[in-house]
């Protein structure tokens, strides 16, 4: 169903600052839940405050803050908040090192749910003109390679990438589904595809519910996938001193950006950025249309979603979310 955007911004800052959070904490969480809807990825949106575990009921022990710094780094104790806001301020604290040092690094642990769309940071970051590297961990739901049980959480990652106009953003988990792709498909009573997860004993199914007591798989399905999930556990887990290959525990991110300046001027950097897009998209296609750059052509899509007031989204999720809204303002 079509609903205009200010509305579900509104209902969406309302729910979340009802109890546990300020109106400008709301805001910023919000923000993150707004991204992944503009921009289609909408497992990653309004559908996790009426699943289990929804950021407005998860209860910040105390503030977060920093517990470790040097003239290029930053560790954030999260302090039990939402990993949205805490990537809010982890990202506002890496921009300012690396825009004031020409490279840093930040991490954040002690939070306990989704950071939502992870390019929403690598996005903000590229729009800074620093060059990022994104990395979070989550609970184990992603078997290693030959594996049936799970050992990895979904674990995504992103990268930025300013150029003369869009910046490049390439945002991707290391699993073939989501675990929030699960639980939509669960919601609304769908199938998933056949070759993304496994049961509880390694075999193939396309029950949301059997996969969520079984396994997801890497997204190519082979060491690749897996590989790569390890890294992500290593930087934002072990990194960070958050927890890693975990069912109950704290969540971790590292984020890491520099400057193009430290290579060459930085016009350069962002000329040769946009050169490049412009010899990607003079290749052949077999559509014979212009190939897609990941990030780049999507500000297109996020522009003109906002110009029109309206999205779309699952009937069945904004109803579930209107009647929270309701029981929030009665």
């Amino acid at each position: 169903m079509k609903v205009k955007i200010a509305e579900l911004q509104a209902m969406v800052e309302r729910l979340i600052s009802k109890r546990l959070y300020s109106k400008d904490e709301a805001a910023r969480i919000a923000e993150v839940l707004l991204y992944a809807e503009l921009t289609g990825k909408n497992t990653q949106g309004v559908l996790k405050l009426v699943s289990a575990n929804p950021p407005q009921d998860i209860k910040p022990q105390y503030a977060p803050k920093i517990v470790r710094e040097t003239p290029l780094s930053a560790v954030f104790d999260a302090g039990g908040a939402v990993g949205m806001l805490a990537a809010q301020l982890a990202t506002d604290k890496l921009i300012e090192i690396a825009g004031r040092s020409g490279f840093g690094i930040t991490t954040m642990r002690n939070y306990s749910s989704s950071t939502g769309a992870i390019g929403f940071f690598a996005r903000k970051i590229a729009r800074k003109d620093l060059i990022c590297v994104i990395a979070s961990n989550s609970p184990r739901s992603v078997a290693h390679f030959g594996g049936i049980e799970p050992t990895y959480g979904t674990n995504p990652m992103a990268f930025g990438f300013p150029t003369m106009d869009n910046p490049i953003v390439f945002d991707m988990a290391a699993s073939a589904i989501t675990w929030f792709g699960l639980v939509q498909a669960k919601a609304l009573n769908q199938s998933i595809p056949g070759d993304v997860a496994i049961d509880a004993d390694g075999k193939p199914t396309t029950d949301p519910a059997a996969a969520m007591k079984g396994s997801i798989l890497p997204f190519d399905r082979s060491y690749k996938g897996s590989g790569l999930a390890m890294v992500v556990e290593l930087l934002a887990g072990v990194a960070s001193g958050a927890s890693y290959v975990f069912d109950e525990g704290d969540w971790g991110s590292t984020f890491m950006a520099f400057s193009p300046s430290l290579l060459m001027d930085l016009p350069d950097f962002k000329r040769r950025s946009s050169d490049l897009i412009a010899k990607v998209k003079s290749k052949k296609t077999g559509s014979g249309q212009a190939a897609r750059v990941p990030g780049y052509d999507l500000e297109f899509e996020i522009l003109e979603r906002t110009e029109s007031g309206e999205i779309d989204i699952a009937t069945e999720i904004f109803e579930q979310l209107r009647a929270k809204d309701q029981v929030t303002t009665t």
